[in-house]
């Protein structure tokens, strides 16, 4: 345990002098080196060479985004013919164009309009009942199921 104790760690064994040291003749070219990265980096590039740098990533970006695209859309087609959705999509367009509630403004006169909004007669509001109102907001019922609900 004394032995221990007293034993030098392996670094201090070492001699004190610098293991490093640079290659011969490393000075004496070093000026002539730099020089010569200046020089070659001041030269100006070819156009076409420019061109193409300034393009790789606007490339890159578009190939992204075209083999995302392919990815999604091939899918979807298969699974999905374009006769089925398109069907669906116009009878609820047409079930909603076609709906009384709908508000059409080409039938009122702009004056009306005007002597409505800025009247200062206050509207018949019905009193909302905080029951229903929570009921409402709790069913997390669409536009087009309240509106069958309501017809029923």
């Amino acid at each position: 345990m004394y032995e221990e104790e007293n034993r030098q760690p392996e670094f201090l064994k070492r001699p004190k002098t610098n293991p490093f040291r640079t290659p011969d003749h490393y000075f004496d070219s070093l000026e002539d080196r730099i020089m010569g990265g200046i020089e070659h980096a001041g030269k100006t590039k070819s156009p076409s060479a420019r061109i193409i740098q300034l393009l790789k990533p606007a490339l890159g970006l578009a190939a992204s985004f075209t083999l995302v695209y392919l990815l999604v859309q091939y899918p979807i087609n298969q699974f999905f013919p374009k006769n089925t959705n398109q069907s669906v999509v116009s009878a609820a367009t047409t079930l909603y164009l076609n709906d009384d509630s709908t508000l059409n403004f080409s039938f009122i006169d702009e004056n009306s309009l005007v002597n409505a909004i800025f009247s200062d007669e206050a509207t018949n509001i019905p009193e909302i009942n905080q029951d229903e109102m929570l009921a409402y907001l709790s069913s997390g019922m669409n536009d087009l199921e309240i509106y069958s609900e309501i017809q029923n």
